[in-house]
C-alpha cells in the first residue's frame, strides 16, 4: 500500500527491497536515503507514503498532527 512502481524503484536503488527492510529503517531514515532522488514537488507525498506503507494504511489516514510532526522532522515544514 502507498508504494507504486516509481517509489519502489527509488527505494530499490538505495537497497530497500522489502517492506520489512523499510520497517527496520523507519520512515525518516528511508526518506533520507531517497530524498535526493525525489523531485521537490513529490517530497511531501513521498514521505507520507512511506509512513503509510509502514503502518499499512493510506497516508490520508495518518492524523494531521502526526503528518505535521513527520514533515517537520524531515525538514519539509
Amino acid at each position: 500500500m502507498n508504494i507504486g512502481p516509481v517509489l519502489s524503484e527509488r527505494l530499490g536503488s538505495v537497497g530497500i527491497e522489502t517492506l520489512e527492510q523499510l520497517k527496520q529503517l523507519g520512515t525518516l531514515r528511508a526518506w533520507e536515503r531517497i530524498a535526493e532522488k525525489t523531485p521537490e514537488e513529490e517530497r511531501v507525498h513521498t514521505l507520507l507514503a512511506l509512513e503509510g506503507a509502514i503502518r499499512a494504511v493510506r497516508w490520508t489516514a495518518i492524523s494531521r498532527p502526526e503528518r505535521d510532526r513527520l514533515l517537520a522532522a524531515a525538514g519539509l515544514r
